[in-house]
């Protein structure tokens, strides 16, 4: 018969060969949305930051927000652009529905879970206790059209009306939002397309043609 030295000697070694992520107790501490208000849109500032924090593409995150809010955007990097005025804690109440619906297991509420995909099935695994349940997959809202494509290398002209965050001038053409370097408000340019993404417009002033 094994005495009570033995016993607790086989469970300490049974407990220091479990994987890290079922010793694991700290409590999962929600990170928090850092948006702010510019004019007609939201920016989420900290998207590409808090997504890493939960292990999950910035992507889907975004999705998740832009359908919630009922909103079209874009995303730029570690930024969500969102269509309109939203409050810090309206995003944030937003996140916490994305972190139970696509990060939290319904079972033992912990955030070590994974998206796996079978067939044309989505399903939440937590690799803690070993659950699974299926989630909905997400798309990205398209945005309304609103004049013509536009190209990079094409040559644009607008009327700088903001100065944005990093000094670069700021128009509105059509759908899109401009940010032009080299400008300043109250300038009418003309700039030269460099990137595009969604409804942002990264372009070089060229020609200033009023002040």
């Amino acid at each position: 018969m094994m005495d009570k030295g033995e016993y607790e000697e086989l469970l300490e070694k049974a407990y220091t060969e479990l994987p890290a992520i079922v010793k694991e107790t700290t409590r999962f501490v929600t990170p928090k949305i850092n948006a702010m208000i510019q004019g007609k849109l939201t920016v989420v500032q900290n998207l590409g930051e808090v997504s890493k924090l939960v292990n999950r593409e910035p992507d889907l995150l975004a999705k998740f927000l832009l359908k919630e809010l009922g909103t079209s955007g874009s995303i730029d990097g570690q930024h969500l652009t969102l269509k309109g005025q939203f409050r810090p804690t309206q995003i944030q109440e937003k996140f916490e529905a994305f972190l139970g619906q696509y990060v939290l297991c319904s079972e033992c509420g912990r955030p070590d879970t994974k998206i796996m995909k079978e067939e044309r099935f989505t399903f939440l695994k937590c690799e803690a206790c070993g659950s699974r349940h299926p989630i909905s997959a997400l798309k990205m809202p398209q945005a309304k059209e609103g004049g013509a494509k536009v190209e990079i290398g094409e040559e644009i002209t607008v009327e700088i009306t903001r100065t944005g965050k990093k000094g670069d001038g700021m128009a509105r053409m059509d759908k899109y939002i401009v940010f032009v370097s080299g400008a300043r408000e109250g300038q009418k340019v003309r700039a030269k397309v460099k990137n595009v993404q969604g409804t942002m417009i990264f372009a070089d002033a060229t020609e200033i043609l009023k002040k």
